[in-house]
């Protein structure tokens, strides 16, 4: 939820998210629960920079993904 995570409803921004981790494994997210991938990337930045440079980043498109679940 670092990069801003929001509740979606019907195609509609409803709320922020605050602080959740989620827990699905890699094989639903990518595999049966994936919807859909954004054509845009978003360039994610390694934050891992405390007392030393980092030049790591990634850039990836967003995920639709149904029926995911979190926990507090």
């Amino acid at each position: 939820t670092r990069f801003a995570t929001f509740w979606v409803e019907n195609g509609e921004i409803v709320a922020p998210l605050n602080v959740m981790r989620f827990d699905e494994t890699l094989y639903h997210i990518f595999g049966d629960k994936l919807m859909a991938l954004t054509a845009e990337r978003e360039l994610i930045i390694e934050t891992d920079t405390y007392e030393k440079r980092s030049s790591r980043s990634a850039r990836l498109p967003g995920a639709l993904v149904e029926d995911f679940t979190f926990t507090l």
